[in-house]
């Protein structure tokens, strides 16, 4: 159960009743890394949940500033959600949200089982483009209105979050302890 003992800030990012282990990783949140993808970072070391927060902040300021393509490619052949992002980030030339790659696993999970589940998304869409304007339709809401305690929260629970926001910004060498 959550209560809230002073007004909520962005420096609250979660008071709990419990001890449990997602009430630890508020004193520190371990990041895990990939070398090769995520130089910044090193093993084991951590980020105090306020320089999370300032680094949400950060991370939305600069998705805020990228427009929208308004142009659009050429059909090209994608099996799933994640490839699709994955394509476009490629064929646009720049990142997509952090909770657009989320929301794309998502999708991809929902599709286990289904008798669509082996089809590309070009069989599925009877128009291909009607499959990248809903993933930048949905990219435009992450970058216009989330909120960095939202994110940090997520971050909080997500080991490998710096893969995709280390695309974006890098975070401050005097947040990590």
């Amino acid at each position: 159960m959550l209560r809230r003992n002073h007004s909520a800030t962005y420096k609250h990012i979660l008071v709990s009743d419990s001890d449990t282990e997602s009430d630890d990783s508020l004193n520190n949140v371990a990041v895990a890394t990939d070398d090769q993808l995520a130089t910044t970072f090193k093993s084991k070391q951590t980020l105090h949940p306020d320089a999370l927060v300032e680094l949400a902040k950060e991370y939305q300021k600069q998705m805020k500033k990228k427009a929208i393509p308004k142009y659009r490619i050429n059909e090209v052949v994608v099996v799933n959600w994640k490839g699709l992002a994955k394509s476009m980030k490629r064929l646009y030339g720049q990142p997509l949200h952090y909770l657009t790659h989320k929301l794309c696993k998502e999708w991809d999970k929902s599709r286990f089982g289904s008798k669509d589940e082996e089809k590309p998304l070009n069989a599925i869409y009877d128009n291909w483009r009607d499959a990248e304007d809903t993933v930048w339709k949905v990219e435009e809401v992450h970058r216009l209105c989330t909120s960095p305690l939202h994110l940090a929260m997520l971050w909080l629970h997500d080991p490998e979050y710096h893969i995709i926001i280390n695309e974006v910004i890098s975070p401050p060498s005097s947040s990590i302890k």
